[in-house]
């Protein structure tokens, strides 16, 4: 019997793509251009933001830490990408594009609203950031979806370190210098080698704290052979030296008789596949957040005298005469190591019935702060000097005092002191330091009368931002103000001024 003849099987020949569509359609390939996408619409909306941190850091202001996390969440995502991945290679869309949106409009409020709120605190808290973190967090979730999102969730608690606050905090806790700043960022590198290192939680513990302990052996290092570089340097080379110097030798020793490979498991497919419904928004986001513009104090602007010396008490004007002076050495942990902070008590000669009734001799507070670091004045402001948590200021009135010299006169309602005290307050600099002069007189015109003192607390502060924070500005701002002792400022002002410049040979 003959065999049946063959049946010739009726199998479709596999499609061959195009070699640039097989490129794209790698998961590789997808990855990077999704994270092209919202690294360009995170440049295009935020660069206000990022020129002004390379201002910060070419001023040595102790925020340019802000360029070294995302570095070291880079090094710290490499070390999860490497693990396998336990998340299921499921997803939702609608919950992606839900939980991305809202996070796109706290963005927007952020970035929108209360940025604008704390306008004075700008430099110590830098919401800009904040905001900036928010949109490429909510991005990510849009474009990725929220489980490959929450494998990396240690690395996004790690970015949460560009708010500002906590770490000018630590920075003053630390001393407030140079080394303090380099200090406080290894906090960060710590971190970051513990997430990269991270397969167990005994060799996060090891690789965070041998980061520590490398990073504090190159600060030392620094402070000994550089004690003068840039404070850019001091916060980016010991802490991301020692993250990926720690990183790198626990990565060799975890594979030592194996293959090392930097990537040693295959890219899975990207569970969200489908994003074009969230690229349009995603741009719109960015477009919005782009108008906005970052708020500018108002503030006159600071002259310059060569040769002005700049060194702590003032020299009293005519009329005037000092009966205390005191001196607060912890102004360093918020101005730096080369900065003073003199109080003087100026009393006049001789009564004058217009600034008193009965022809007392008015009593005025001469408060200047002295600084190598004179962008430390934009991160700290006048009112940070004072326990300002039971006040209420009024808008500033600009005072002409002389020499090019401009003043801002301000009204301050203290309901803890019981006083009304008005202040004026200007800032000059010579070529190596700045300094910023501080006047306060009190309604209270006996010579008992209260007078707000110095402490450098910021908790006062911190809770006067929270006031900010849940009734508004109206909550600390007078509406009404009263300068009753303007005259009294402008007249000691002119004088001070003119009894600093004069010596120079300076003619107003």
């Amino acid at each position: 019997m003959s065999a049946p003849p063959a049946v010739e099987a009726d199998i479709e020949p596999r499609r061959e793509y195009p070699p640039i569509v097989q490129f794209l359609g790698r998961p590789s390939t997808r990855v990077a251009l999704r994270w092209g996408y919202i690294a360009i619409l995170t440049g295009v909306a935020f660069w206000p933001s990022i020129t002004s941190l390379a201002e910060t850091a070419r001023s040595d202001g102790f925020n340019s830490y802000i360029w070294m996390v995302p570095a070291a969440a880079i090094l710290a995502a490499q070390g999860v990408a490497r693990r396998p991945r336990t998340e299921l290679p499921i997803h939702d869309r609608q919950t992606d594009v839900i939980v991305g949106l809202m996070g796109l409009v706290l963005a927007l409020l952020l970035h929108g609203v209360l940025l604008q709120r704390y306008a004075l605190y700008f430099h110590l808290l830098r919401l800009d950031f904040l905001a900036l973190y928010v949109f490429v967090l909510s991005s990510a979730i849009v474009l990725f979806g929220l489980r490959p999102v929450a494998r990396f969730a240690a690395v996004w608690v790690l970015l949460l370190a560009m708010f500002a606050l906590p770490y000018q905090i630590l920075v003053i806790l630390l001393g407030g210098n140079r080394i303090a700043a380099g200090a406080a960022t290894l906090a960060i590198a710590g971190g970051a080698t513990g997430i990269a290192v991270g397969r167990t939680v005994r060799r996060g513990w090891i690789g965070g704290l041998a980061a520590w302990g490398v990073g504090l052996v190159i600060l030392v290092a620094l402070a000994v052979v550089f004690p003068y570089a840039p404070v850019l340097v001091y916060q980016e080379v010991p802490a991301l030296t020692a993250t990926a110097l720690v990183g790198f030798v626990m990565f060799l020793l975890a594979r030592r008789g194996g293959p090392k490979r930097l990537l040693d498991r295959k890219i899975e497919p990207i569970a969200a596949g489908q994003v074009l419904a969230g690229l349009p928004l995603v741009l719109v986001v960015a477009i919005l957040l782009a108008m906005v513009k970052l708020p500018i104090l108002p503030s006159p602007p600071t002259q310059h005298f060569a040769g002005l010396p700049l060194s702590g008490p003032l020299n009293p004007p005519a009329g005037w005469h000092v009966t205390e002076t005191e001196d607060y050495p912890w102004v360093k942990r918020l101005y730096g190591r080369i900065s003073y902070l003199t109080r003087q008590r100026m009393v006049a000669d001789v009564g004058n019935p217009q600034w008193d009734k009965l022809s007392r001799p008015r009593t005025v507070m001469v408060d200047n702060v002295v600084t190598d670091r004179p962008m430390s004045f934009s991160v700290y402001p006048a009112k940070v000097l004072y326990d300002v948590s039971a006040t209420r200021l009024s808008e500033p009135r600009r005072v002409g005092l002389g020499y090019g010299v401009v003043g801002e006169a301000v009204t301050v309602v203290d309901d803890r002191l019981h006083v009304t005290w008005n202040m004026l307050q200007w800032t000059w600099r010579n070529d190596e330091r700045a300094q910023r002069i501080v006047l306060i007189t009190v309604d209270n015109h006996e010579e008992s009368a209260p007078f707000p003192n110095p402490s450098g607390r910021l908790l006062p502060t911190l809770s006067t931002l929270f006031t900010v924070l849940f009734r508004g500005n109206s909550a600390v701002d007078d509406r009404s103000p009263t300068f009753k002792d303007i005259d009294l400022l402008t007249e000691i002002g002119r004088g001070l001024v003119r009894s600093q410049l004069e010596p120079l040979g300076r003619l107003s």
